[in-house]
C-alpha cells in the first residue's frame, strides 16, 4: 500500500507539475517559431485553427512522452492495470469537471470571468494560461491541459503494451473500456468547446482570407461630409441655381446612412453659407467641427446630420429636423405621426434596388418572390429546396423600423408574417448584415437583404453576390425600367405641418435637372428629369 501511495504521488507530480512546466516552455518556443511563419496572412480564423491543432498535437505529444518515461522509470509499479491507470485519471477528471462547468456557466464565451476562475485550478498552469489569454487564444487553454493529461495516460498504456505488462483479466479489459470512453469524452468536449474556431478556420482555409468590411461608423461618414477635401461626393461643376446663405433659414436635414452621400452632395451645392462657416472654422480644435455634418450637436453644424432611418424618423416626428432622406416609413412610424395630429409627405427623388444576397460561394443564383416569402416565413429552411446544397438557410433580418426591414415587410412579404429573429440572425446595421452574410463562417448558408447602392458604393464588399429575383438581376437598367421586382423609391420626407418656404424650395431643386444629376452621379437612378 505504501508503494502504491508513492506511485500515486509521483504520478500526480508528473502530471500536475512537470507537464505544465514543459507546456509553458513549449508555448514560448512555439510562439517564436509561428511568429516567423506569418500565419496571420492566412486570416485570423485560419491562424486560430492552426494554433489550436499545434496545441492539441503538441500537448498530446508532451504528455505522451512524460507518461511513457514515467512508466519506464517507475519502480515497483502496481501489477493491476487499474492501479497503474487510476492515478492518471485524477487530473483528467479534475480538469474536465472544471472545464465543463466553465463552458456551461460562460455559455461558451471564453472571455467570460468563469474562465478566469478556471485559470486558478492548477497554479502550475498559470503562466501558460495567462500567456494564451493575452494572445487572445483562450480557447486553447482547456484543450491543451486536457490533451497533456490524456497524453500522459496514453504514454503509460503505450509502455504497458510494448512491455506486455497490461493485465489480461476481465476486470482490466472492462477498465480499459472505461478509459476509452473517457478519452472519447475528452475529445468530444474539446470539439464542442472549440467548434466555432474549427468551423471558421476550416472555411477560411478552404476559401481564403476574409477581407469583409463592417458597418460604417460616423468616422467613415465624416470622410464623405460636404465641404471636406476628397470627400468623393457628386459635384455639379458649376454654382447651383439655388443658394442658401442665411444659416437661420436653412432646412435641417437628416437621413439614412445609405442616403448620406446624396443629401451631403445637395448641401455642398446649395448650402453656401454653411460651407463658408465650416471653412472659416475647420482649423479650430472644436469637437463639433471635427464631427461636422454627421454627429454635431450645436448650431449651425447640426443643420446636417446622419442618424440612420429609424432615428431620423424619430427626430422628424419630434420636430428636431425639417427633411429626411430615407426609405418609406414603417406602420409604427406612421402611427406615431398620426398620434401627433400630423402626417408625412413623401417625395420620391430617385429609385433604388432592394436586393437579396448570399455569399459568393453559394451556388444559388436566383430566387422567386414566393421562395423568398417562404424562406422568411419559415416554410423553406434548406438551400436544396431552392436549387442549392443541403445546408440549412440562415436568413438574416434587420431591426424593426429600420429602412430595409420596413421595405422587406411592406414590399416583399406583403402581410406574410416573418419568422422571429434570433441572436444568430439579427443584424443591427446594414453593414453588419453584409458582413455576416459575406463572412466565411457563414459561407454556405446565409441570406440577407439591403439596398444595392449602400453595399456597392459604401461597403464595396466583393464577397457577396446579388441574387436575381424571378430571373431578373438588379442593375441600373432594370431599376430604371422597373422590371426588377423590388425597385423602390428613395424619399425626401417632410411633415405636412411644415410650411417653411426654404424646405419647399429645396425639394423643388432636388427634383430639378441639377438635383437629379447629383442623384444619378452618386449612384442612384434618378426620376428621369
Amino acid at each position: 500500500m505504501l508503494l502504491h501511495k508513492k506511485y500515486l504521488g509521483n504520478s500526480l507530480a508528473a502530471q500536475m507539475i512537470l507537464i505544465p512546466f514543459l507546456l509553458t516552455i513549449g508555448l514560448f518556443v512555439v510562439s517564436s517559431i509561428t511568429d516567423g511563419l506569418r500565419l496571420y496572412e492566412h486570416g485570423r480564423d485560419a491562424e486560430n485553427l492552426i494554433l489550436l491543432l499545434i496545441a492539441l498535437l503538441g500537448s498530446l505529444t508532451v504528455g505522451g512522452i512524460v507518461g511513457y518515461s514515467f512508466a519506464r522509470l517507475s519502480k515497483n509499479k502496481p501489477d493491476l492495470a487499474k492501479d497503474r491507470y487510476l492515478p492518471a485519471l485524477v487530473p483528467i477528471l479534475y480538469a474536465l469537471f472544471f472545464a465543463i462547468l466553465a463552458l456551461v456557466l460562460s455559455d461558451g464565451n471564453f472571455n467570460s470571468g468563469w474562465w478566469g476562475v478556471y485559470l486558478f485550478k492548477n497554479p502550475m498552469f498559470f503562466i501558460f494560461d495567462i500567456g494564451l489569454s493575452f494572445s487572445g487564444l483562450h480557447f486553447i487553454i482547456p484543450v491543451a491541459e486536457l490533451m497533456g493529461y490524456l497524453g500522459f495516460l496514453g504514454g503509460i498504456i503505450l509502455y504497458d503494451g510494448s512491455t506486455k505488462l497490461a493485465s489480461g483479466s476481465s476486470l482490466a479489459r472492462n477498465f480499459k473500456a472505461a478509459l476509452v470512453l473517457l478519452c472519447i469524452s475528452v475529445i468530444t468536449f474539446s470539439g464542442i468547446a472549440t467548434r466555432t474556431v474549427i468551423d471558421n478556420g476550416m472555411t477560411e482555409l478552404l476559401y481564403g482570407k476574409s477581407t469583409v468590411g463592417s458597418e460604417l461608423t460616423e468616422f467613415d461618414l465624416m470622410d464623405k461630409a460636404p465641404f471636406k477635401d476628397n470627400n468623393g461626393l457628386a459635384k455639379l461643376g458649376k454654382p447651383a441655381s439655388l443658394q442658401f446663405t442665411e444659416l437661420d433659414s436653412m432646412p435641417r436635414l437628416d437621413g439614412a446612412t445609405a442616403a448620406y452621400p446624396v443629401y451631403a452632395s445637395f448641401v455642398e451645392a446649395v448650402y453656401k453659407g454653411l460651407g463658408e462657416y465650416y471653412l472659416a472654422n475647420k482649423k479650430n480644435n472644436v469637437k463639433d467641427v471635427s464631427t461636422a455634418f454627421v454627429a454635431s450637436e450645436h448650431f449651425p453644424l447640426d443643420l446636417v446630420k446622419c442618424s440612420r432611418t429609424n432615428v431620423a424618423y424619430e427626430r422628424l416626428i419630434a420636430g428636431e429636423t425639417d427633411l429626411i432622406f430615407v426609405a418609406e416609413p414603417s406602420k409604427a412610424q406612421v402611427e406615431a405621426i398620426k398620434a401627433r395630429g400630423d402626417e408625412f409627405v413623401l417625395t420620391p427623388i430617385g429609385s433604388e434596388a432592394f436586393v437579396f444576397f448570399t455569399n459568393s460561394k453559394n451556388p444559388v443564383e436566383n430566387l422567386t418572390i414566393k421562395q423568398i416569402q417562404a424562406i422568411y416565413s419559415g416554410k423553406i429552411t434548406r438551400w436544396n429546396e431552392v436549387g442549392g446544397q443541403w445546408n440549412k438557410i440562415r436568413p438574416y433580418q434587420r431591426p424593426e423600423n429600420s429602412g430595409s426591414q420596413t421595405v422587406m415587410q411592406n414590399k416583399v412579404m406583403k402581410g406574410i408574417s416573418m419568422i422571429e429573429q434570433t441572436e444568430e440572425t439579427y443584424a443591427g446595421g446594414m453593414g453588419e448584415i453584409i458582413s455576416e452574410v459575406a463572412s466565411y463562417k457563414n459561407a454556405k448558408n446565409a441570406l440577407g437583404y439591403t439596398f444595392m447602392y449602400y453595399s456597392t458604393e459604401m461597403i464595396r464588399n466583393n464577397q457577396i453576390k446579388y441574387l436575381a429575383i424571378d430571373g431578373i438581376k438588379p442593375t441600373p437598367e432594370t431599376v430604371r425600367n422597373k422590371t426588377y421586382p423590388f425597385t423602390v423609391p428613395v424619399y425626401a420626407v417632410t411633415l405636412k405641418s411644415n410650411k417653411k418656404d426654404n424646405v419647399s424650395r429645396l425639394l423643388k431643386w432636388v427634383l430639378s435637372e441639377e438635383g437629379q444629376s447629383l442623384i444619378e452621379e452618386t449612384g442612384y437612378v434618378n426620376n428621369g428629369v
